[in-house]
């Protein structure tokens, strides 16, 4: 701080600046992960299918596919929140500096909900995530009535 003005430095502004960036990088990376982790977790899924004597097993599995991916639905979500709220910070302490008037001013993301899945006009990393996220779940769903219709049968 600036003890004339109760103004950060510009020293201090520009490790704010700093920090700030790579904290965006990392939760964008996070929320990418998410889906690899899905990913991961459905190819186990269909593999304990095709073993006839794993259907238990399977069903347990399933059931924790389509709870991975409602987790993976919420992260999105808040991540994009947090993504928000990062460019807010950026663009404040970019007008701090004064930067503003050298860089192109960056859009600010767009909100999402749960909604936006349904929304074909709307695209972007996150929301595309969030659609994947939600297939999956369709899916480990499907696949549970399937598998516990198959398990009920006489």
């Amino acid at each position: 701080m600036d003890p004339d003005s109760n103004q950060p430095t510009e020293a201090a502004l520009l490790k704010m600046l700093e920090v700030q960036w790579p904290d965006h990088i990392q939760t964008r990376a996070q929320t990418w992960k998410t889906l690899e982790i899905v990913g991961a977790l459905i190819v186990g899924v269909v593999a304990l299918g095709w073993q006839r004597d794993t259907l238990p097993v399977a069903i347990v599995a399933a059931m924790l596919l389509a709870c991975v991916a409602v987790f993976g639905m919420a992260i999105t979500l808040k991540h994009r929140e947090v993504e928000r709220q990062k460019f807010e910070i950026i663009g404040g302490i970019e007008n701090l500096l004064h930067l503003d008037t050298l860089i192109t001013r960056r859009q600010m993301p767009k909100p999402i909900s749960f909604w936006s899945i349904f929304s074909i006009r709307q695209s972007n990393n996150p929301l595309f995530i969030l659609r994947m996220h939600f297939i999956v779940f369709l899916f480990a769903v499907a696949y549970l009535v399937i598998r516990i219709t198959e398990l009920l049968k006489p």
